[in-house]
């Protein structure tokens, strides 16, 4: 076969390679496109779920000790960060959430305050209705008024919360509690509208317990706080936080 005849094959030939050649450069750029596509939107993701964590951590910093009311933002802020990334800083939320769930769950001295003063203020209100309505023997009159009295002292002793001496506030309480007992009868103690304080006051703890507790979740809280957005920080700064 002449050159003549070569010819229209080997541009034949040529243009098959070419043709090849282009097809794998179109797949490549549009497998790049595609990775960096799956990229921008993976970081994106990452972002949007960092973020909204980071957030629902904030408003328990903002607003401690809710007894649970933001337990399930919480939950399903952290799961989706979970399964979403970025894996390195994954751990460092993790710390953080706990710390929120411990803060976020946890009954503070505000609601401890708040259940006491309502059993106090309860009970107060019942006794006063039996000394106004004359329900109670005159002659046990000024007991139950004399009770009333203890009721309220102990209201505002509640109130005044950790700047009480609460040996005190337990001491009347018993006090309060021995008397109803006796003027009531042994009868009444497991019905009727008495409840013992002091009981009352020793399952809900001390108050200085609570106090020192809260305290304890908020400076542990606080660390994860500070660890996770000096993380987070270098993570936005394009730095991989297992790096440092």
């Amino acid at each position: 076969m002449n050159v003549p005849e070569l010819l229209p094959l080997a541009t034949g030939t040529a243009t098959l390679v070419g043709a090849g050649v282009a097809g794998v450069v179109a797949h490549l750029t549009t497998r790049r496109t595609t990775l960096t596509t799956w990229r921008a939107k993976t970081a994106e993701w990452q972002y949007e779920a960092l973020t909204a964590f980071y957030q629902v951590a904030l408003d328990v910093r903002e607003a401690p000790f809710p007894g649970g009311r933001d337990r399930d933002r919480l939950i399903a802020a952290w799961r989706r960060l979970e399964l979403t990334g970025p894996e390195h800083l994954v751990k460092w939320a993790k710390t953080l959430y706990e710390a929120a769930r411990e803060l976020a769950c946890r009954d503070g001295l505000r609601w401890w305050r708040d259940f006491v003063e309502k059993e106090i203020g309860a009970q107060r209100s019942a006794l006063a209705h039996l000394v106004v309505s004359k329900e109670i023997p005159d002659l046990q009159l000024e007991d139950a008024e004399s009770a009333a009295s203890s009721l309220y002292l102990l209201l505002h002793d509640v109130h005044a919360g950790v700047k009480k001496d609460w040996a005190e506030v337990r001491k009347a309480a018993d006090a309060y509690d021995d008397a109803e007992r006796l003027r009531l009868g042994t009868d009444h103690e497991l019905g009727g509208m008495w409840r013992s304080i002091s009981a009352l006051l020793r399952s809900t703890g001390d108050p200085h317990e609570v106090q020192q507790e809260c305290a304890a979740a908020q400076l542990q809280f606080d660390g994860a706080v500070d660890a996770f957005t000096s993380r987070m920080r270098e993570w936005l700064n394009g730095r991989n936080p297992e790096a440092s």
